[in-house]
């Protein structure tokens, strides 16, 4: 029986100095620091409820365990000695899966490299002890828990990649914390499993330059062979599987299409008559991301219970009508403008835990009790007030050509426009923005800008029509689509057109790079954090995984900002991180030599300890968020913007 629900507000998060704020300018410090709870999760047998969390703002986060039979009782935390968590998640009834990042330095092909590991660890949660996994093994670069083998009492499905980038399967005994590999793959291939964990589709890169495709192939489960199924080529990327396969427990093969039309579907593919299934669900307007399973499926059972949906923001359709009547009680108990996701639930379902966040909302957990009480856990950035930021919407605007390019505009909070404005373009370019929590828009619109997303055209997850229009586009048609997203502003009262700057990282990066050395340029400034400054580098450098690095590679071509340097019209901060293996930062610091040495205005900022991708260290957000707001108010364009 679960006890003393009134009073739970975990002890370890109560003696946190937490103040609602209302004031316009929410201070930097709410910001930057880990989130003070996270990766929530039960085990399966709704016993213990574990998370993130932390005693201080100061301090790196504790693995915390509570018993759900007495909140009342103080939760146990732990830490490791050597690594900051930053994953948790149940293996069993008794232990956890734990990642911890350490900094890590190494030689490759003779040069020293400055990097961070992640290290996986068994967190036994009675004892506290952080065992980590493998540790007689030298060459991972990473791990992570692909099933919990619900067929296997004590043992766990684990990936590995290693230092020779290929991928290894390893059933991991519980009891005995030893592990015996199952499956190891190759430097070309990427492996996936069915939701019972056996390794069962694999996709393969083969060929080069304009003639570089994937191959999807499933394992026979007579012959253990692997068998082809489909191609997509990197020219078209028309075709079947390219997004994911599903192999769901009674052996049925669900796979996204977008053959002979702009947005992906899902349909049913039987692998022994080679026949596709009409559409299953609806999905016309918006991308179809895939199917959702059940958390504990059984052999021989159906265990897809939905869809998810890529709109403006992330849908999870529920089909189960278990699920679906779950998701409909979740959804009316809790404020209607945020999206609220199933985070991870008990084998019975009566303990859920509930992921909610939106635009103006960075996180929150709740659990949901025998599916009729709902308790909250607590707010991942307490200190800042829903009420205090603004609103995220999504527009569309024409291109010089007539292509339609989708966006999101927040606009700040309690002014008037028109307003100062920054342009801000997503990394990848194959990736995307949703309608949801973004930190740099909100902080950017609580300190007065309006923001544009633009979802120019090479973004991913609008269709193909957009998806493919960037091929070779870099720097040209890519950047006119920000340039007339600028435009549509100021011709729509949102922003005046001398006071508009860019501001992007990583792609976003060099479409900022991109900006200072274009003829007319809207901006009277810009930000490039981690960009690419050449593109004839690009085949040698960026994503840790060489199997989309090269499938990506042929589709780039267009402006190198560094050989253009001569040209650059408008001021340029520059920042990159000191241990970014993604795109390093010689990208940036050549870059920034060339526009010095032709005596450009330009500002250089390197962070040490920084690496690519998030998750970031408080240290990092703090001193970039701070340098951004400063550069934009101060030396963006004559007197700031």
């Amino acid at each position: 029986m679960i006890k003393n629900i009134r009073h739970v507000l975990f002890a370890v998060l109560a003696a946190l100095p937490i103040v609602k704020i209302e004031a316009k300018d929410v201070p930097l410090e709410a910001w930057v620091h880990d989130p003070l709870i996270d990766s929530v999760s039960v085990n399966p047998a709704g016993t213990r409820i574990s998370a993130l969390t932390l005693a201080s703002v100061n301090e790196a986060p504790y693995a915390t365990l509570w018993s759900v039979s007495d909140f009342s009782k103080p939760p146990t935390r732990y830490q490791p000695k050597s690594s900051k968590l930053i994953g948790l998640q149940w293996l069993g009834d008794d232990k956890l899966f734990a990642v911890g990042r350490q900094k890590f330095d190494y030689r490759f092909g003779g040069k020293p490299t400055r990097w961070f590991r992640n290290i996986p660890y068994i967190l036994d949660a009675d004892t506290g002890e952080f065992r980590e996994l493998m540790r007689h093994r030298d060459d991972i670069q990473s791990a992570s828990i692909v099933d919990l083998l619900e067929d296997k009492p004590n043992k766990v499905l684990v990936s590995i990649q290693t230092d020779q980038r290929t991928e290894e399967f390893l059933e991991l005994d519980l009891k005995r914390l030893t592990t015996k590999r199952v499956f190891r793959g190759d430097d070309r291939s990427s492996f996936d499993t069915d939701t019972l964990g056996n390794v069962v589709v694999r996709q393969k890169i083969e060929g080069s330059g304009d003639d570089i495709h994937i191959v999807t192939s499933f394992k026979n489960p007579v012959s253990d062979k692997w068998e082809e199924h489909f191609k997509v080529y990197a020219a078209n990327r028309e075709g079947i599987g390219i997004d994911g396969v599903t192999v769901a427990a009674d052996g049925s093969v669900y796979v996204s299409d977008n053959t002979g039309r702009d947005k992906a579907i899902i349909r049913r593919y039987d692998i022994s008559s080679r026949e596709l299934s009409e559409p299953l669900f609806p999905g016309e307007n918006y991308e179809m991301m895939g199917v959702l399973t059940h958390p504990y499926p059984v052999a021989g059972k159906s265990d897809v219970i939905g869809y998810r949906v890529a709109g403006p923001a992330v849908t999870d359709v529920y089909t189960d009508a278990d699920f679906a009547q779950l998701q409909s009680k979740i959804d009316a108990a809790l404020p209607k403008d945020q999206i609220h996701r199933l985070e991870s639930m008990s084998r019975n379902l009566n303990l859920v835990v509930i992921y909610s966040s939106g635009p103006k909302e960075p996180g929150s957990y709740s659990l949901l009790i025998n599916q009729q009480q709902l308790m909250p856990l607590g707010r991942t950035f307490p200190n800042i007030d829903p009420s205090a930021m603004s609103e995220m919407e999504f527009v569309t605007y024409e291109a010089r050509d007539g292509l339609e390019i989708p966006a999101f505009l927040t606009k700040p909070h309690g002014v008037k426009p028109p307003y100062p404005t920054v342009v801000m373009p997503h990394g990848g370019p194959w990736a995307r923005d949703y309608l949801g929590w973004d930190r740099w828009a909100q902080f950017l619109a609580n300190r007065g800008y309006a923001v544009l997303q633009p979802q120019y055209r090479g973004s991913e997850g609008w269709g193909q029509r957009l998806w493919r229009a960037g091929d070779r586009e870099w720097g040209q048609k890519m950047q006119d689509d920000k340039d007339d997203g600028a435009k549509w502003l100021v011709d729509n009262g949102i922003a005046s057109e001398d006071r508009i700057a860019m501001f992007g990282y990583s792609y976003g990066g060099y479409a900022a790079m991109a900006a200072t050395v274009r003829e007319d340029s809207p901006y009277q400034c810009a930000i490039a954090g981690a960009g690419l400054s050449e593109l004839d580098t690009f085949d040698k450098i960026t994503f840790e995984n060489p199997f989309n690095r090269e499938f990506q590679n042929p589709t780039i071509a267009g402006l190198s900002p560094h050989y253009e340097a001569d040209k650059a019209n408008i001021p340029l901060f520059i920042f990159h991180g000191d241990r970014d293996q993604r795109v390093p930062v010689d990208q940036s610091r050549k870059f920034y030599d060339r526009l010095k040495s032709l005596d450009k205005p330009v500002k250089y900022l390197e962070i040490p300890d920084l690496w690519h991708s998030n998750p970031w260290f408080p240290q990092h957000h703090y001193t970039m968020l701070s340098a951004l707001e400063e550069y934009l108010k101060n030396d963006c364009g004559p007197g700031g913007l």
